[in-house]
């Protein structure tokens, strides 16, 4: 009996999904620049033909693994798009922000490496870079403004520092900090942040 339509369409997606979390990994242990599509393609474990029925290059790979994870962040930091962190909202980024940094370190790896490289970011020139710097710069400001300082551009280059670096620290020091130890230190961060 053939396939129906949704049917072959969630083979499609699984695939897909597949490519992508595949390449994430090999983007984040190998880098962007000396992953090849065969190395995706063999890695999932289907041919470099069939690869090409999903994305045409390794740039749109890279594309669509960004723009996904850029969008989860825009959506993270406001996620009603009214333009305003209301507390609740806060505890809830905080919360999303520590939990995509310990389960998805690998994607957060390659966030960084990304925001290092000329050449990715030279591929990655799209309308999200701009819409997530603008969130970056809500999200910061929305912390800065709560600190009892005068000087709101060393508040929040403070802020912005503080959470690229805890981010950094998280995210590459897994055998470190325990998920336990992150988890306290998170709720230790929201008492301080969120008063």
């Amino acid at each position: 009996m053939p396939r129906t339509k949704e049917q072959y369409e969630k083979i499609r997606s699984e695939k897909r999904e597949i490519i992508m979390q595949t390449a994430v990994k090999l983007f984040a242990a190998k880098g962007y620049a000396t992953t090849s599509i065969n190395d995706i393609a063999q890695t999932a474990g289907i041919s470099k033909g069939l690869m090409y029925n999903y994305f045409k290059s390794k740039e749109e790979v890279l594309q669509t693994i960004w723009d996904e994870l850029m969008e989860e962040f825009v959506t993270m930091i406001d996620p009603n798009h009214d333009g305003e962190i209301t507390p609740e909202e806060s505890e809830n980024f905080i919360d999303q922000i520590f939990e995509m940094l310990i389960n998805r370190r690998e994607e957060m790896k390659l966030y960084f490496q990304f925001s290092f490289q000329p050449d990715v970011i030279n591929v990655l020139q799209h309308e999200y870079i701009q819409k997530v710097q603008e969130q970056q710069r809500f999200v910061v400001n929305n912390f800065a403004e709560k600190l009892p300082v005068a000087d709101k551009q060393h508040a929040y280059f403070s802020v912005f520092v503080f959470l690229k670096g805890l981010s950094m620290v998280v995210t590459y020091t897994e055998s470190i900090y325990t998920r336990e130890f992150l988890m306290n230190y998170k709720e230790f961060l929201k008492k301080i942040i969120l008063k």
